[in-house]
């Protein structure tokens, strides 16, 4: 019989994912501001990419969903919608971001399915409700990190594993 999993909470993984997210969003709206949602998607990814290395098989992955997610939903945002539509920006960063980062997760964890539902609620209440040069960054962290940490403690097995 397997042991049960434990009910406490990965403190460690939730700040470091937080940090991620958050420098993540700081760094991209400051690194070049006039190409701002192209470098916040790869600061997120390169910084996320970090945390989940040693969590998920084939973490590298993460790194091209995310960019590409992040980089698909700002273009829709830039093309389609006027200025000061955060409520329906965060959706769809949430929904174009958290599908791509779940083509990675669903090989790697069951109810993966539930990151994109996640990351829609995580981005839309950082951007619409909580606005702000830290507070984007922190609360969608908060959300997807806490997402993260009960997801993980459900691992998929590893299909084939090769004895030698």
């Amino acid at each position: 019989m397997s042991e049960p999993k434990s009910l406490s909470l990965d403190w460690a993984l939730w700040f470091l994912w937080i940090m991620a997210t958050t420098l993540g969003w700081v760094l991209g709206r400051f690194l070049l501001p006039n190409l701002t949602f192209v470098t916040i998607g790869i600061g997120l990814a390169v910084l996320q990419w970090l945390v989940l290395q040693h969590r998920i098989r084939k973490s590298w992955r993460w790194m091209i969903a995310t960019a590409l997610g992040w980089l698909l939903g700002s273009t829709l945002i830039m093309a389609f919608l006027p200025e000061g539509m955060d409520f329906l920006a965060g959706v769809i960063i949430g929904v174009t971001t958290g599908t791509a980062q779940w083509l990675v997760l669903r090989s790697e964890l069951y109810w993966a399915g539930w990151w994109i539902v996640i990351s829609v609620i995580a981005w839309t209440t950082g951007m619409a409700l909580l606005p702000g040069v830290m507070l984007t960054g922190v609360m969608a962290g908060a959300i997807t990190g806490l997402a993260l940490i009960l997801l993980i403690r459900f691992p998929k097995p590893a299909e084939n594993i090769q004895l030698i």
